[in-house]
């Protein structure tokens, strides 16, 4: 039975629950069993949250954490759209998956782009993943997503 659900835009006042969803984010991975990413002051929730380019939707039943949504609004330089977004992250709680809450999230995404005149996003998808998206309505670029460590 899915539970009634709630999908808010996170706030800087809200910096509690991303704090209380860092202890436990692994549970959102694709495999449960790796390390949480571990403590998460107030002040970098704070200003994470505060970031006007960033986004995080949080998806709640109950008063528990189903999902969350990361995105980061990117600005363009030429005509046309004045921003795309880059999907960061996504995860749904291992208990909570195949429910329609990662789709949910994506559509109140959407919604959010809609009302600001965005018309792209870009997600660099794990390979397990990428079924996931192009069910959403994704569709593969003719580029790769490559990443470079300074270290």
């Amino acid at each position: 039975m899915t539970p009634d659900i709630r999908i808010r835009l996170l706030t800087p006042a809200d910096a509690g629950a991303l704090i209380r969803l860092a202890e436990v984010d692994n549970l959102f991975d694709e495999d449960p069993a790796v390390e949480p990413s571990g403590p998460l002051t107030y002040d970098a929730a704070t200003s994470f949250l505060g970031d006007p380019s960033v986004l995080f939707w949080l998806a709640e039943a109950n008063g528990e954490m189903l999902g969350f949504l990361h995105c980061c609004i990117q600005r363009r330089r030429n005509a046309g759209p004045w921003a795309e977004l880059l999907l960061m992250e996504m995860g749904t709680h291992a208990q909570w998956r195949r429910l329609g809450i990662g789709r949910s999230m994506i559509l109140a995404m959407e919604e959010w782009m809609r009302h600001r005149g965005i018309e792209e996003v870009w997600v660099p998808a794990n390979l397990y993943a990428t079924g996931f998206y192009e069910k959403c309505g994704f569709a593969k670029d003719e580029g790769e997503i490559l990443v470079k460590a300074l270290g």
